[in-house]
């Protein structure tokens, strides 16, 4: 029969193993996801509710095929399920893009569920090693190019969030002031992204930077009949 010291001995041991198992704080609780539509009927936007998936200060990041998000648990995940098309994470939410023939009323609540049940088992939507930060530093500052990155994330970048889409500056060419802008998520081929462009981003451009002279957007929407590995 073991001694009282023993057995205390014995219990020691066994706390200090269990410290060194890493334990998810989001185990500790429940996850909830909310849904909202897009204006693209063919995107919808799951939100955490209290909770992060990239985190603030992070580049949104768009995934297309289960092969390429192989750095991200979520979104291969999403896409390995039938009716998805793409899927975008972004700092608080998810945009899933179905695919055509995909109906929402089939898909919507297995995806709620499958993000719902992901966080709750503690993972993280992406490998923290993969996760870029916002930092218009690739320019110098004060250049229009480092103009255009302030402008784009104080001003333009929250707002085409909220509806599930993001957008992404391509280059700037001072021969003819043309300012190439990519929009991604549900405002790829969605009807309102040419007045987000035209209207909304060349005012704003107008206003503080008149170097821009035209705003060119590019098409970032995928062709659904051009095969994608995996699917």
């Amino acid at each position: 029969i073991p001694s009282t010291s023993q057995a205390m001995a014995v219990f020691l041991r066994s706390i200090a193993m269990r410290r060194q198992w890493p334990v998810a704080p989001r185990l500790l609780r429940s996850v909830s996801v909310f849904v909202e539509a897009t204006p693209n009927p063919k995107s919808m936007k799951f939100v955490l509710d209290g909770g992060e998936v990239l985190g603030s200060g992070t580049k949104t990041m768009l995934f297309r095929s289960a092969e390429e998000a192989i750095q991200a648990p979520l979104a291969k995940m999403l896409l390995e399920m039938d009716g998805v098309r793409e899927v975008l994470l972004a700092a608080e939410h998810v945009t899933v893009t179905k695919a055509t023939l995909a109906d929402w009323e089939e898909l919507q609540d297995v995806v709620e569920t499958e993000i719902n049940k992901f966080f709750e088992a503690g993972n993280v939507a992406v490998n923290p090693d993969a996760v870029e930060t916002v930092d218009p530093q690739d320019f110098e500052e004060g250049s229009i190019e480092w103009q255009i990155l302030e402008l784009l994330e104080e001003r333009v970048k929250p707002f085409v969030q909220q509806d599930g889409g993001d957008i992404e500056f391509v280059r700037f060419d001072h021969g003819d002031g043309s300012l190439y802008l990519r929009m991604v998520g549900s405002c790829s081929g969605c009807a309102q992204s040419h007045a987000t462009l035209q209207e909304g981003v060349k005012k704003l451009m107008d206003h503080y930077l008149p170097e821009v002279k035209q705003i060119v957007g590019l098409n970032d929407e995928l062709d659904e009949d051009v095969p994608r590995p995996g699917r």
